[in-house]
């Protein structure tokens, strides 16, 4: 029997419906980093229309906008000897990353990679001086990610490291001594290893040897490059803090709980751990006395903690925070005093925080008995009268979660008058190792079962009725959108699929190179599964559709190629099937101009609106 937490109470007034455009004024903070002085605060925000650095003093007060690129920022790290920052962009989304580097002060924005145009480069670390990086490319070959270093002073570039299989082996981190490089070997995504490279003697040492599926990921090295730290579920079911003395040979746990620990940082006298848990999609930050092992839980409201750091003096804590009435800000935590203060105030487009919805824990029992878990968005102003539109809302990933974290896109929805169901579904992060195995090779399989479990909860909770529900969903929620139109089509009032696989035997032909290993792992082998995939893929059942399907994609998109787009919609077409299509040109897998958010969501707000509610709907005020 589903369980519902949420209080019988008299519903609020309607709020006003405010403009498409209004959400999108929402300017939050994607990233941080903070200033070897500790006294400035960089970020990412898409303020300006499109994510760039912003600059802000630790103490609030005015903020500086530092780069002005067309394409998104991401990946943003401090010198450890200067006010340098280093960034990446790709080109409209093709995600061939680049490194730059520009002062916090602004001004000329090098570009570290020129060499590398149209490869994919990952940044890795600066070294201690401040005046190389260590990166990988795949300049060489798609298939395999090689090792530079670049001297910031004189600009050489030299390949220190090579190493061609199947598995790239991926420097994820650079001892302060500029000896041991740490490469992460990816196998799939629940199975990895962490190896350590010496660069004098060139021997590779697997510090994560394993049997079975092992993640590991997230590393640091301590001051006296004697132990690395890093994140791993070695006989376990949840991720924990692991270490591995380079002296010893000793692997060990610094830190272990019941649900995920999903980051982590020591304070700059490595006398306190700071951490973050994952529990059912809501974090907890916690701080660790390391010699006397006393844990206490920071007084943060409700919601998500991400990207946080000591600053210099270890005594306050940087990081960002949101929750679904409040967009992600940054918040400085004074560890003494207890006391929490907002350094950044995210643009909210004109709209009260208290129409923003706060969805409800849900938790369901699916066809087999599994208990899933997962959000409902309910608007304040609802009854409980089985006459409202909903939408179902797969993830992507699938290897993803829902949080109790702000999504605007649901805020939309629900400020427009509908429900939204978003499950947690086999195959989710945050619920253990083993429920997240459960979707590899089954793709299509018990997780449609648990998304439609998913629609007969929206209909018992009361709100709305079998015949006036929708799923709308982005890469492998797209996938599952078109999964769900073309194999339990009576169930809805219409679709939206954005950039989902289609056919997933030349998805896995076409997803990037360094992918198709992993791939193989988690959805199959284009060949050997060739039978299977065809089976699970939607573009063979294209003649079951009923209900109109609204496909969205972006030009660029490397991960799911509009290929995949093209096909189903003319499919679609030769059937005869009501079909709506828009590929965004400057786009990739995921939209990151404001313009183009804009553009989207009135497409699909009105797209829904046609299908889903009377003619005599009221008016955008």
């Amino acid at each position: 029997m589903s369980s519902d937490k949420r209080k019988s109470k008299t519903p609020a007034a309607k709020p006003k419906e405010y403009k498409i455009a209004q959400f999108f004024a929402i300017r939050a903070i994607s990233g941080l980093a903070l200033s070897p002085s500790g006294k400035t605060i960089a970020y990412i925000t898409n303020t300006s229309g499109s994510p760039n650095i912003w600059t802000i003093p630790i103490e609030g007060g005015w903020a500086s906008q530092i780069t002005l690129e067309e394409n998104a920022v991401s990946s943003i790290v401090y010198s450890p000897k200067s006010s340098d920052i280093i960034f990446q962009t790709d080109n409209k989304g093709d995600e061939n990353f680049q490194i730059y580097m520009v002062s916090d002060k602004g001004g000329e924005v090098k570009n570290l990679t020129p060499s590398h145009a149209g490869s994919q480069t990952i940044f890795c670390a600066f070294n201690k001086k401040g005046n190389k990086i260590l990166f990988s490319s795949n300049k060489r070959d798609k298939r395999f990610f090689d090792t530079y270093v670049v001297d910031l002073k004189t600009g050489t570039e030299e390949c220190i490291a090579s190493f061609d299989d199947i598995y790239p082996f991926i420097a994820s981190d650079w001892s302060k001594d500029e000896k041991k490089i740490v490469y992460h070997k990816h196998y799939n995504n629940s199975d990895s290893d962490i190896f350590l490279y010496d660069t004098q003697t060139k021997e590779m040492l697997n510090i994560t040897k394993h049997e079975g599926d092992m993640k590991n990921s997230s590393g640091m090295f301590n001051k006296k490059n004697d132990k690395y730290y890093f994140i791993s579920d070695y006989k376990r079911e949840f991720n924990a803090l692991a270490f591995y003395n380079l002296k010893t040979g000793q692997f060990g746990w610094m830190q272990d709980e019941k649900w995920d620990i999903s980051s982590y940082t020591f304070s700059h006298n490595e006398k306190f751990l700071l951490y973050s848990t994952n529990e059912n999609g809501t974090s907890r930050l916690k701080l660790k006395n390391i010699s006397t092992g006393k844990n206490k839980t920071l007084k943060v409201p409700k919601g998500n903690c991400i990207t946080f750091s000591f600053t210099k003096d270890d005594k306050k804590v940087v990081f960002i925070y949101d929750s679904p009435q409040n967009p992600n800000d940054i918040y400085v935590y004074d560890l003494k005093k207890d006391k929490l203060k907002q350094v950044t105030f995210s643009m909210i487009g004109g709209i009260p925080k208290n129409d923003f919805v706060v969805p409800q824990e849900i938790k369901y029992k699916s066809f087999d008995g599994l208990e899933i878990n997962g959000f409902m968005y309910v608007p304040k102003w609802m009854k409980k009268d089985g006459t409202n539109p909903a939408v179902i809302w797969p993830h992507g990933g699938p290897e993803w979660q829902e949080k109790n974290l702000f999504n605007k896109y649901f805020q939309i929805l629900c400020n427009r008058g509908y429900v939204v169901v978003a499950p947690n579904f086999r195959g989710s992060t945050g619920y253990g190792k083993s429920f997240q195995k459960l979707i590899y090779k089954d793709w299509g399989g018990n997780e449609f079962k648990d998304v439609l479990a998913a629609y007969d909860y929206a209909i018992e909770s009361g709100y709305t009725n079998k015949d006036n529900i929708a799923v709308v969903g982005g890469s492998f929620g797209g996938f599952m959108t078109l999964t769900c139109a073309t194999r339990a089509p009576e169930r809805w009032k219409c679709a939206v699929d954005i950039f989902g696989p289609s056919n997933l035997i030349t998805f896995c032909n076409s997803v990037p190179e360094h992918w198709k290993p992993g791939v193989a792992v988690l959805v199959g082998d284009a060949v050997k599964d060739r039978e299977f995939l065809e089976e699970r893929s939607p573009i063979n059942f294209v003649s079951n559709i009923v209900s109109p399907l609204l496909v969205i994609q972006g030009k660029n998109d490397p991960r799911v190629v509009q290929t995949e787009s093209d096909q189903m919609v003319e499919v679609m077409k030769q059937q005869n099937k009501e079909v709506d299509y828009l590929v965004l040109q400057d786009e990739g897998h995921g939209f990151s101009k404001v313009s183009n958010q804009i553009m989207v969501w009135d497409l699909i707000c009105g797209f829904l609106d046609k299908h889903m509610k009377s003619s005599d709907k009221t008016e955008v005020k």
